[in-house]
């Protein structure tokens, strides 16, 4: 059934979502793909994706990765912009407050980017949210493994059937292919690293 908006918090999109619209249209329209190819396949409404494309909702990272998934892209792109070219180094500093940062409209959520780019063998991710924040309601799976630490707050993490709590202090390794998800709870922001390999987010 084709899912209608999914805003999480009812504020008024503004212009993260404009760009983050014109993106997955010229996305869509470079693939050759029509509104209701994609609605179909991602089963999502034509009218809600409209919407997604002229900047007119506040998507959710699950719905957000659907389309980019569908369109042959991963998420992150959305959120940052292809690095130039430049000579390869056998080192990179990323310094605070220089970081790329990846805000998802309406969740809450902010990641930053704490490897130099998504070229190299794996990212590796700050991740902050609000209690209550999750990564969507549907699991998610890649290619690669990932492994998170939990600095402050609680995190329950879906892995599977599983459900496993991490609190400060805690860290997870796991197959990435086996569909997860996860949930700020406690009483505090979440705040954990998150490294992935390969760059897949």
């Amino acid at each position: 059934m084709a899912q209608s908006p999914d805003s999480t918090d009812g504020s008024r999109p503004g212009t993260d979502e404009f760009l983050i619209g014109s993106k997955l249209r010229e996305w869509r329209l470079g693939a050759g793909r029509t509104l209701s190819d994609i609605a179909e396949a991602s089963s999502l409404s034509i009218g809600y994706i409209s919407q997604i494309e002229r900047g007119m909702a506040n998507p959710s990272l699950e719905t957000l990765k659907r389309l980019a998934d569908e369109l042959d892209h991963r998420v992150g792109e959305l959120f940052i912009e292809p690095d130039a070219e430049s000579t390869p180094s056998r080192y990179a500093v990323t310094r605070r407050g220089m970081r790329k940062q990846i805000y998802f409209p309406g969740s809450g959520i902010l990641n930053e980017l704490l490897s130099p780019d998504l070229k190299h063998q794996m990212e590796v991710i700050w991740v902050q949210a609000p209690v209550g924040a999750e990564s969507g309601d549907h699991p998610h799976s890649h290619e690669g493994e990932e492994c998170g630490f939990v600095f402050a707050g609680e995190m329950i993490l879906r892995i599977g059937g599983d459900e496993v709590v991490l609190g400060a202090g805690d860290s997870v390794y796991l197959d990435s292919s086996t569909p997860h998800r996860w949930r700020a709870a406690g009483q505090e922001e979440l705040q954990a690293i998150w490294l992935i390999t390969p760059p897949t987010f």
